[in-house]
């Protein structure tokens, strides 16, 4: 920070009144009773989280300013990717700005923020297995979109024994326990040859195959989804409110709502001597 912004803060504190010393309460630990009832929780997000936000000093407290608004910037940076990385084949990124300066708020202090994102999904399959009924449909859809329609006249059905893959042998023999399974996957050279070599009737789309499983006397239907190869553009995020404590951080995106009633991301219990 330079010396006239710094100046500058200063007398922004000063003028709140914020310009002596913080008063001994703020710097006392709460009790554990007074902590949320979500206490301790932690999103493991791996951002380090300030724990002396407070000191004696007016330059003490600016540094502790600067900290906090490091902290919030960077933790809603990475709050951000882990809520938009809906797969390991999305790749998200994010610029967070402050909206205002941090305002000091009871015990804490109050932060508002905006975000800007944008990235990319990688091709990737998405197969689904699903045990089916007599009329060949899936007996849990899942919401898949297939009827009888989708339904060749006469599938052929391959045995489960015929798949060397050993994840996808596991998926289909679960689908046939439980009624349906999933995963997703690279289209690595072994899944493009397993598509290739699927019987003819497979194809519903160019980028959906199907295929019939006979799994010990169960049988299953597995469908091959070919998704990603698009990018993620103009992600807008905010105003959004935090409310950071050495104990507690609240987030939350209401515009109305006070930070202070926000959705617990992190609490810590206080150290003990």
């Amino acid at each position: 920070m330079s010396s006239q912004t710094r100046r500058a803060v200063l007398a922004t504190l000063t003028s709140a009144g914020l310009a002596g010393c913080v008063t001994s309460a703020d710097s006392e630990p709460p009790s554990e009773d007074e902590l949320s009832d979500q206490c301790p929780t932690s999103l493991d997000l791996d951002v380090e989280w300030p724990r002396d936000i407070y000191t004696r000093s007016v330059e003490g407290f600016v540094t502790r300013y600067e900290a906090v608004s490091e902290f919030v910037r960077t933790y809603e940076e990475a709050y951000l990717v882990e809520e938009y990385t809906e797969t390991q084949f999305h790749s998200v990124g994010f610029s967070v700005e402050l909206d205002q300066t941090p305002n000091k708020l009871a015990d804490g202090f109050h932060v508002t923020v905006s975000s800007a994102g944008a990235g990319g999904v990688s091709d990737y399959l998405e197969m689904q297995a699903f045990e089916i009924g007599p009329d060949g449909i899936p007996k849990d859809g899942h919401g898949i979109n297939l009827d009888e329609r989708a339904v060749p006249n006469d599938p052929e059905y391959m045995s489960v024994d015929e798949i060397e893959d050993q994840r996808l042998k596991e998926v289909l023999k679960s689908a046939a326990d439980s009624g349906y399974e999933q995963f997703k996957t690279s289209p690595t050279a072994r899944y493009e040859e397993l598509i290739e070599n699927l019987p003819p009737n497979a194809s519903l789309s160019s980028r959906r195959r199907v295929a019939y499983f006979e799994v010990n006397g169960t049988p299953v239907l597995l469908v091959i989804d070919m998704l990603g190869g698009n990018s993620i553009d103009g992600i807008s995020v905010g105003p959004v409110q935090y409310y950071v404590t050495e104990y507690v951080i609240r987030r939350t995106s209401e515009e109305n709502e006070s930070p202070r009633d926000g959705t617990v991301v992190e609490c810590r219990l206080p150290e003990r001597m």
